[in-house]
């Protein structure tokens, strides 16, 4: 058996030790019928505090969702291909517990979050959602497939096996990275025509939202000819064309508008409303889906910097969280839904603090969106909810980690490391002052949060303990590896392989 293989067995035997959890404790431990995950991009911890601090002027555990009765961090790192083509995964070398982040290389200075042994990655957006998804860490931008170029199935594809509906929802278009690990299968992220078309044509989908409309970019219509617009987002021009005639194709139900996501938001399922059996709704953008309910301290922000075109006709997160919702609640058997706050990440690669914040809030606007419909029209006995990031992005510290000799605004050699600092405390709507160390992503410990039915069941897959972390960032220091959330998924579902 070669090196990759064991890799690919012992994720197996993982997923295979997940299916146990579910078996052995079947008497009394109540099953998630319905399994919501948020995916906040390129979010961590201090991404978190920083958001957190500027939407209520308190740190970690101001959030409604930092308050979950379980915290962790979650390790992203990937698999490194080398040079020669080859995938190697030494349990003997590099034992399987200190894989890929090892806490004491972390906290040596800024270079840490840039360490790694040889035969990891620091992850992107495509393999760590992958193994998210699948409970297999991939190589950098394949979507559900392994090391080897083979179809994976993921989290999504089980459940539409048992029955469940499975919704997808993002800032983003609906084929970038994310979205499209979460759902569809390629061996290249950026295979974007492809992707969409899988998921508009050939995915049992319930619901899929995200961006990448060719007609309208931030509410603007664009002023282009048909010809000449970009359909690669959407399946292209002749699945774009018969979708958005909006008369059945695939059994879809087309929608694009606000006020349309906010008729659906309000049909709760205490108002015995007819929903759409399947929906595809494209917010009327090219690109990022803009932050509308984010900026706290000025609520004109939005119509002045995007356009009130913006306001009007684009949804926000917390919107298509429950339309989202609505329409899959009516599968008696339950659903999955993976809800991304994708633009927290392209905020921190342009190291633009201010749109962080902004980001953030409309993120933690959509959990607590969910958490209350949870709460009014579920329980959390039938429910858990897992609230992480795919990776770190921008390796953000407060203001004075380093002294920035050459003015470059991010960490090189030739800077002075001076220490660590928190998140500084700010008043409400106010930015705080803090220092980003590179414009990439970085091998640094997310936050994972978990509430709901089998959310015990996390303690299983704990990897290692990082006691620094755990006293930076306020808790207990136990990480997990990303690829574990899909096995805490099938253990409180009972949905595996």
């Amino acid at each position: 058996m070669n090196k990759f293989n064991t890799l690919v067995v012992g994720a197996l035997a993982l997923a295979i030790c997940a299916c146990a959890v579910v078996t052995n404790a079947e008497d009394g431990q109540k099953k998630a019928k319905n399994v919501i995950l948020f995916i906040g991009d390129g979010n961590g911890f201090n991404s978190e505090a920083l958001g957190t601090m500027y939407h209520h002027g308190e740190g970690l555990g101001a959030e409604s969702y930092q308050k979950f009765p379980v915290t962790l961090g979650s390790a992203t790192f990937m698999i490194h291909k080398h040079k020669d083509g080859r995938v190697e995964w030494d349990p003997v070398k590099e034992p399987e517990k200190n894989m890929g982040y090892v806490p004491e290389e972390f906290w040596k200075g800024m270079d840490g979050a840039r360490w790694r042994p040889t035969n990891t990655e620091t992850t992107d957006s495509g393999a760590s959602a992958t193994a998210i998804n699948t409970g297999i860490k991939t190589l950098n931008s394949y979507v559900s497939m392994d090391g080897q170029g083979n179809k994976l199935e993921n989290f999504a594809d089980l459940n539409y096996k048992a029955g469940r509906a499975v919704g997808i929802v993002s800032t983003d278009q609906i084929s970038h990275a994310t979205p499209a690990a979460s759902s569809a299968h390629n061996i290249n992220r950026n295979n974007y025509e492809e992707i969409s078309k899988e998921q508009i044509n050939e995915l049992p989908l319930t619901v899929l939202i995200g961006s990448g409309h060719p007609c309208y970019d931030n509410g603007k219509k664009i002023d282009k000819s048909a010809d000449d617009l970009n359909y690669k987002f959407v399946g292209g021009r002749e699945v774009w064309d018969a979708v958005s005639k909006n008369d059945g194709y695939k059994g879809w139900t087309f929608i694009d508008d606000r006020p349309q996501f906010a008729e659906l938001a309000a049909a709760t399922p205490d108002k015995k409303v007819e929903l759409p059996k399947k929906l595809l709704g494209i917010c009327r953008t090219t690109g990022d889906v803009p932050a509308i309910d984010g900026c706290i301290e000025d609520p004109n922000f939005t119509a002045q910097h995007y356009g009130q075109e913006a306001v009007d006709s684009i949804p926000t997160l917390a919107e298509m969280t429950l339309v989202t919702l609505n329409i899959l609640s009516q599968n008696e058997n339950g659903f999955y839904t993976m809800i991304e706050g994708g633009n927290i990440d392209h905020a921190n690669h342009a190291n633009n603090g201010p749109k962080s914040c902004r980001e953030h809030v409309a993120f933690a606007n959509a959990i607590d969106a969910a958490i209350e419909w949870v709460e009014k029209y579920s329980s959390w006995d039938e429910t858990i909810m897992i609230v992480t990031a795919d990776h770190e992005t921008g390796q953000i510290w407060g203001d004075g980690t380093y002294d920035d000799v050459d003015g470059n605004g991010k960490w090189s050699k030739e800077d002075e490391f001076l220490g660590f600092q928190p998140i500084p405390k700010t008043e409400k709507g106010k930015y705080p002052a803090v220092q980003y160390g590179t414009g990439s992503h970085t091998n640094t410990l997310v936050p994972v949060y978990i509430k709901g039915a089998g959310a015990e069941c996390a303690k299983d897959f704990i990897r290692g303990n990082d006691a620094k972390a755990g006293e930076f960032w306020g808790f207990s220091g136990d990480f997990i590896f990303n690829s574990d959330i899909f096995n805490i998924m099938s253990a409180a579902s009972g949905i595996s392989r």
